[in-house]
């Protein structure tokens, strides 16, 4: 039997403390209902099929990426069109969803890995993990392309269940949260009001971190 994860995630409320910025959101909502109306459409994905559209302000308000984009008389700005061929739709729409409501979940998927036991459970579950992180360090790379940092913190809840899968299976945390993921973390999310949860879940998985246990101290300062 598995041994139970050291690592407790934080409750539902807890998480909203961080998480959610009602008061920020809602201003960047009323901001963008009294300009005018336009929305604009971006496409993603290597064909582009896949559309997603809100009003130009509100997605302006966020990232100034897109301001630049939207703004002046370029193409872009003109016809309220932009193509995103480079990026994976699936993160996309997770950014996008950010933006619209404030807050957003990652999808990722863990079935079938809980609770696994005998030859090459280890194994997969170290495989699941990795992959995981991969898509996870991907996406915090489009935040930061398009200068919406926070929505970083979309990826609490699946980096909370890799932590606690490693754990599980005594696979070395060090081993999937390299330092090179911290890196991008540290340098994507932003300081939040009360904390910022992805770096408490990353200084209790790895207690010995000096670099995000300083950058947790600093931002209490």
């Amino acid at each position: 039997m598995a041994p139970k994860p050291a690592v407790t995630p934080l409750t539902q409320d807890e998480f909203r403390k961080y998480h959610s910025l009602p008061f920020l959101h809602e201003a960047l909502v009323n901001k963008s209902r009294k300009c005018d109306s336009q929305v604009v459409t971006i496409y993603a994905g290597r064909d582009c099929h896949s559309s997603f559209t809100l009003p130009k302000d509100l997605l302006c308000c966020y990232s100034r990426t897109f301001t630049h984009y939207f703004n002046g008389t370029s193409a872009h700005a003109l016809s309220g069109f932009l193509m995103l061929p480079a990026v994976d739709p699936k993160l996309f729409a997770v950014l996008i969803d950010y933006i619209e409501h404030g807050s957003a979940t990652f999808p990722y998927s863990f079935a079938g890995i809980w609770g696994r036991e005998g030859d090459g459970a280890v194994a997969a579950a170290y495989r699941v993990i990795s992959d995981c992180v991969g898509t996870l360090t991907a996406f915090l790379r489009v935040c930061a392309v398009y200068d919406v940092h926070e929505a970083g913190l979309a990826i609490y809840e699946p980096l909370t269940m890799c932590v606690c899968l490693a754990q599980s299976y005594g696979i070395g945390i060090k081993r999937v949260l390299t330092d090179g993921f911290i890196d991008i973390v540290l340098e994507t999310l932003p300081d939040l009001p009360g904390g910022n949860p992805v770096l408490v879940l990353l200084a209790q998985a790895r207690m010995t971190d000096t670099v995000i246990n300083r950058q947790l101290v600093s931002m209490r300062e």
